[in-house]
């Protein structure tokens, strides 16, 4: 019996096969940069030695249109080699921290949000808040475009000389290779979208700029939400798919109104009378005014079924209250809600399919027990309050510096009972991937002055309209070579002092779901334990796959990614 991965990939190559041959030669582009590959976790590229005389422009700090600058380095093909391999991508993002309500709430506190929202008064967006999601999806696509660019790099290795190990350059490497196909499958979770108020503006704003960020994408979804403010229903939770071209005649999505899975090909976002057709979401039972929830939908790649579920599990909202007792009763909360998710969705995804749980958690380390160890063992005194955690900064090193990590994680507790407790009361095994990426909440946000103290010796510096900018107001403009330093490394940033810094946002998988990962088929029962002793380059049966997190311009959680 084929495994799901062959489900998929059978079924692709069946509908190459009426293409014409493709050669990379045909589709070259001075947009691709010619530097070895590097798999993620090897380290930072050496991005200073690309030519960047190709670049059209870099991230303005002071606004512009970045989106159009950066287009003349992440370019992509719209084909893809027949022998091209099938590749997933899958990034969750909390995007609270942008818009005006949350500028507000930044930079002067509660009441200076609530002016923010008067003034707004979700007719207006602020020019600040749309230089924000611009900037912000920038980067969201360069990552996208390293993403691509390395594994078809990778690909024209093999392809040319047989060796799969991404640590071994090759002429391949440095050779003129065009630009990369696109992933097949994207799939974006953003949760807390328009800050923390309901902003119709915003929210119209940030789903017109999604729809826009691929145009060479084969289909997109667009943003799948609730638009409308009800507060019985709205949870600023939404998904979004990107295909490759070669994916649509292959591809089709759950209209959940009509039971039956509708083809990308005959637009199936106007199917029915409204979007909302395409998924299956809602608040928790327990959520009273807050928005925490969740929002599935699901793929038939081929003859293969992929749900992808979306959730924002609640917040520990008095942090002193959370440090007090382990586990913290906020803790049990997020186990309930994800109970009901998992109960709410059980109609929709059958146990023989793989799903993907992946979005904002909130599960935090256990602090009470962290707090005892460090006091009596390390001699730091730590004191947590609602809203102010007081602690030497040898407590914040802790965080901040990779060497220290192994103080910390064994307090990352709660995903593991997170795992036994639906694992008892679901039956439904999930298991997440090692971790070896820093914690991605409260995060300070990459800073125009602290990206600008970054001086690279690059041809030329070009903003918004092309003009060189080289005389005056270099310093603050942020190039794209930089950026892509930070985006294609380890994040390393200073952390809020307002709360203990954890691991929200994760992603999980079942077991079908590792047999799509691995491409081998596995039993009905995967141990987290053994699931989680892996790193993310192919050991055992595993294919290559990355897991790390990325930080991203004005967000205060790190994105975290999963690619195979």
């Amino acid at each position: 019996m084929r495994s799901l991965l062959e489900g998929i990939t059978s079924t692709l190559r069946s509908a190459q096969q009426h293409q014409t041959g493709w050669d990379p030669r045909n589709a070259t582009s001075t947009g691709v940069p010619t530097t070895a590959q590097e798999a993620f976790s090897g380290g930072v590229p050496a991005v200073a030695q690309r030519d960047l005389s190709h670049v059209e422009g870099s991230v303005s700090s002071k606004g512009g249109a970045p989106m159009d600058c950066i287009t003349g380095y992440s370019r992509f093909s719209t084909h893809s080699p027949p022998d091209f391999p099938f590749r997933m991508l899958m990034i969750t993002q909390n995007v609270g921290a942008i818009g005006d309500t949350a500028a507000g709430a930044k930079e002067g506190g509660e009441e200076h949000r609530r002016e923010c929202e008067k003034q707004a008064g979700n007719d207006e967006l602020s020019s600040d808040a749309q230089k924000d999601v611009r900037e912000f999806l920038s980067e969201l696509r360069l990552l996208i475009f390293e993403y691509s660019r390395r594994e078809y790099t990778a690909h024209i290795r093999v392809s040319s000389t047989g060796d799969d190990d991404p640590s071994h350059p090759s002429a391949a490497d440095i050779g003129s290779q065009g630009p990369p196909p696109l992933i097949d499958v994207i799939v974006v979770h953003f949760q807390e979208i328009g800050g923390k108020s309901f902003h119709t503006e915003f929210n119209n704003y940030f789903a017109n700029a999604l729809q826009e960020l691929l145009p060479e994408a084969g289909w997109t979804s667009g943003l799948l939400m609730r638009t409308n403010d009800d507060e019985d229903q709205f949870t600023a939770v939404g998904s979004l798919v990107y295909l490759s071209h070669r994916m649509c005649p292959i591809s089709s999505i759950l209209s959940f109104h009509h039971r039956t899975f509708v083809c990308v090909g005959d637009d199936p976002v106007t199917y029915g009378s409204s979007p909302t057709i395409l998924f299956h979401g809602g608040k928790f039972s327990g959520a009273g005014e807050s928005r925490k929830g969740y929002l599935l939908i699901s793929l038939r790649l081929g003859t293969v079924v992929v749900n992808f579920l979306n959730v924002h599990l609640y917040n520990d909202k008095k942090s002193k209250e959370a440090a007090a007792a382990s586990p913290s009763p906020y803790a049990l909360q997020r186990q309930e809600a994800l109970l009901e998710t998992l109960a709410e969705c059980a109609a929709f995804i059958s146990p023989d399919d793989p799903l993907f749980i992946f979005g904002d958690f909130n599960t935090r380390l256990d602090v009470h027990n962290m707090l005892q160890y460090l006091k009596e063992v390390e001699n730091l005194d730590v004191k947590v309050s609602d809203g102010d955690v007081r602690a030497p900064d040898s407590f914040w090193e802790l965080f901040e510096n990779p060497q220290h990590m192994g103080v910390i994680r064994p307090y990352d507790v709660e995903v593991q009972r997170l795992l036994d407790v639906v694992a008892q009361q679901s039956g439904m095994e999930l298991a997440e991937f090692a971790v070896r990426f820093p914690p991605t909440y409260l995060c300070q946000s990459p800073r125009d002055s602290e990206e600008a103290t970054f001086q690279i010796d690059t041809p030329v510096h070009l903003v918004n309209d092309g003009e060189d900018k080289r005389e005056s107001g270099t310093s603050d403009r942020i190039s794209v070579v930089r950026v892509l330093e930070r985006l294609s490394s380890i994040p390393h940033h200073p952390y809020g002092r307002r709360r203990v810094p954890a691991w929200c946002d994760r992603v999980l998988w079942n077991p079908p779901a590792l047999e799509l990962m691995t491409g081998r088929r596995t039993s009905q029962s995967v141990a987290g334990s053994s699931a989680t002793a892996h790193g993310g380059t192919g050991v055992g049966a595993l294919r290559r796959y990355v897991y790390r997190s990325v930080a991203l311009r004005h967000t205060d959680h790190a994105a975290v990614t999963l690619f195979f």
